[in-house]
């Protein structure tokens, strides 16, 4: 009898105490984001009679979680356990890189969905940057990367096309949504800047 008083006592203190001084704490919810850019404007009347595969997506290790990471100074860099990509980023990245080659109109088919094409060109991607940039008080979305173009599949050939694209877009809060929405417009801003530039080398 003494033992069950003695636990009763003890969950009255616990609540107590709990009450007054405020010892539950909530935390908020994990949200998941996707990067996705806007329509590629079409280049050519009809799409050209290439097919590409991309071989080879190559992502920092700084960068390559799915949770996003934010420099709040020249040294110091966080990851926000809280906020983060609903899928890898490499991942994210490669698909909205394949639908504007295909939208832009300087491929036809993409041989990652289509495995029974005969290959015309074969791409590798290096997605070195991809953070928020919170050091100021004008915050900003950062991603940079790099794209090879080969038209051998050995890669014994210079390749025909290669250049690495930076942009800094500045976003108006530094929170994870604004810079999901900073990301896809410095995205979409390069992918079409690309793709111009890559129809001029392309056979």
């Amino acid at each position: 009898m003494k033992i069950s008083i003695r636990i009763l006592l003890f969950i009255a203190t616990s609540m107590l105490f709990t009450q007054c001084f405020g010892v539950t704490k909530t935390f908020p919810e994990k949200r998941f984001f996707l990067m996705e850019t806007t329509e590629t404007k079409p280049l050519f009347v009809s799409p050209k009679p290439r097919t590409f595969l991309v071989r080879k997506v190559f992502i920092s290790p700084r960068f390559e979680g799915k949770e996003f990471v934010y420099r709040k100074d020249n040294v110091v860099y966080e990851s926000d356990f809280y906020n983060g990509f609903f899928i890898p980023p490499a991942h994210n990245f490669k698909e909205e890189f394949s639908k504007s080659l295909l939208r832009s109109g300087n491929f036809e088919w993409d041989a990652n969905l289509h495995t029974r094409v005969s290959i015309t060109h074969f791409i590798e991607l290096n997605l070195s940057q991809l953070y928020g940039d919170f050091r100021s008080k004008e915050p900003k979305a950062v991603i940079e990367f790099e794209v090879v173009v080969y038209e051998d599949k050995d890669s014994i050939s210079a390749p025909v096309f290669r250049k690495t694209y930076k942009e800094y877009t500045t976003i108006e809060k530094k929170d994870a949504e604004s810079l999901v929405i900073g990301w896809n417009s410095g995205l979409s801003k390069t992918l079409s800047e690309m793709n111009l530039e890559l129809s001029k080398q392309l056979k």
